[in-house]
């Protein structure tokens, strides 16, 4: 006998409630390991055949078969800072500075905190890490694992060539992200820069404005100064005028003076001549009484 789907379907209904049949799958606890290495914490892996994973964040060895295996745990670090505002920043992400390591400087941050997300494991053999030696002596900047050994097929590229090509993407990739963030930095540069201007120009305004009050103010004085000159022009005219007046009543003066002397002089004359007349009448008379 045959069950139709629907018949199936209804089944499940009633032995799962619908938030159960719509929940994710549970994952698998991922084992923790406890190694860490300096050289290649923050690492970027590179699997053949899936791609990028995410950074070496720490490892542990198992012996099986005579075989070691590297059990990886793998996931995203970020550096990140806090001002002394409190203000949290990322600073490294994927290995690479932010634009806010140009924009800030130490000294302006409080504390520093590194964020570690796991987002999984994985197991391989040493001799699948095609290149563990080369980044652990800091020449490659991406550590590249066969985990299926999928170059190790005839009608795959060799190794060698293919790590090779890896790592000069990895590198262009490095040298470009550092070049945007180069951009970056210039472009905030330019930003400062024009800030500084802005405050330049303000304080020009600044000066400006006060400069143009004080010509209006000297424009007010020199308004008054002009009427007080027309005042002064004004009233030395009719100080003129009144000079004019006084030296032509001084010379009236003086000549009737002159004139008052030469009719003074005149009665003086005659006076010493009346006296004359009067003492030569009594001498006539004193003569004429004796005899």
């Amino acid at each position: 006998m045959l069950i139709r789907p629907d018949e199936i379907i209804a089944e499940i209904r009633k032995h799962f409630p619908f938030a159960e049949r719509i929940a994710e799958p549970r994952r698998a606890v991922m084992p923790r390991v406890v190694s860490t290495n300096e050289y290649l914490y923050g690492v970027p892996i590179y699997v053949y055949g899936e791609g990028i994973k995410g950074q070496y964040l720490r490892h542990s060895f198992v012996d099986r078969e005579g075989q070691r295996y590297w059990l990886i745990e793998y996931g995203w670090a970020t550096v990140y800072g806090e001002t002394v505002d409190g203000i949290i920043l990322p600073l490294v992400v994927l290995g690479v500075p932010t634009r806010f390591v140009f924009e800030y400087k130490p000294a302006e941050f409080k504390k520093f905190k590194l964020e570690e997300v796991p987002v999984g494991y994985m197991e391989c053999l040493e001799r699948q890490m095609l290149n563990l030696d080369r980044v652990m002596r800091g020449e490659d900047s991406i550590l590249i694992i066969d985990r299926y050994d999928l170059l190790r097929d005839k009608k795959g590229p060799v190794p060698s060539e293919f790590i090779d090509r890896i790592v000069e993407q990895q590198r262009l990739i490095e040298t470009l992200q550092k070049t945007l963030w180069e951009y970056e930095k210039t472009i905030n540069d330019y930003r400062t820069n024009i800030e500084i201007l802005r405050a330049r120009v303000a304080k020009l305004q600044e000066v400006l404005t006060e400069y143009e009050s004080r010509l209006v103010k000297l424009s007010t004085e020199v308004t008054g100064v002009q009427k007080q000159l027309i005042s002064l022009r004004e009233e030395l005219v009719v100080r003129g005028a009144e000079t004019e007046a006084l030296t032509e009543a001084r010379r009236k003066l003086r000549d009737l003076v002159d004139q008052l002397s030469d009719i003074v002089g005149d009665v003086a004359e005659w006076i010493t001549i009346l006296k004359r007349s009067i003492e030569a009448k009594r001498a006539e008379v004193g003569r004429g009484e004796t005899k």
